[in-house]
């Protein structure tokens, strides 16, 4: 079959192509739009034949082409229809497709953004949560308050305590001892060092004056104040 335009029939499609050049024809096999399964014939005769018959179409066609199935089930319900060759260049044929390999996860970026979190909570802990820091003991300071005042306490029985409460390792020996710490702190403050005294009720009248009369020997020494209870 050396004619130079034959007719074409699709298959798959069930549609008659007519009067296509063989050139064409050639073009269409190499594209994969022709299979094994579709026939030709010389224009207007009928005499229907294989594609494999046509040698230039035969060695034309790629290996592995194929058609949609859902072209398949179109055919069913077309009848064979004449069709111009220049109305078939909007015909396209699709290729089987190959099975795409499973797509892998790429863990690189999960693992940065791990190693991100975890630096910025060990960061955030140590900031919450600081180291405690040594600090040298004072070496005078016993009894001194924020403010920067002397506390003295003297309880029921005329004990003195270098400090705003009650507490064994406040408690001075004597009022001599308790004087020495007070001029230590006095002679470390940098401005007068205001003292308040806070004695109990029951605190003789005599053992408190005592008291407030020795401070007043006392170097850099500021306001001497005598705390009181409040009436309930």
């Amino acid at each position: 079959m050396s004619d130079s335009t034959l007719d074409l029939k699709i298959a798959a499609l069930g549609r008659v192509y007519r009067r296509v050049p063989l050139e064409k024809l050639v073009t269409w096999a190499m594209e994969g739009r022709i299979v094994a399964a579709d026939q030709v014939c010389p224009a207007g005769t009928g005499q229907w034949r294989s594609v494999l018959e046509v040698p230039q179409l035969a060695d034309s066609l790629p290996d592995g082409a194929s058609r949609d199935a859902s072209a398949e089930d179109d055919a069913a319900e077309i009848d064979a229809a004449e069709i111009d060759a220049d109305q078939a260049t909007q015909w396209t044929v699709k290729r089987a497709r190959r099975r795409s390999e499973e797509a892998e996860m790429d863990m690189t970026p999960m693992i940065d953004v791990t190693f991100q979190l975890l630096i910025f909570f060990m960061l955030t802990n140590q900031l919450a949560n600081p180291a405690p820091t040594l600090v040298p003991e004072a070496a005078h300071g016993r009894g001194v308050d924020a403010a920067g005042r002397q506390a003295i306490v003297v309880d029921e029985q005329g004990n003195y305590y270098a400090g705003d409460a009650i507490k064994p390792e406040a408690l001075a020996p004597s009022l001599d001892s308790l004087l020495d710490e007070v001029r230590l702190n006095a002679r470390a403050a940098e401005k007068p060092l205001d003292v308040v005294v806070s004695a109990h009720k029951r605190v003789k009248y005599a053992r408190l004056r005592a008291l407030v009369e020795r401070l007043g020997s006392v170097s850099n020494l500021g306001k001497v104040l005598i705390g009181v209870e409040e009436k309930h």
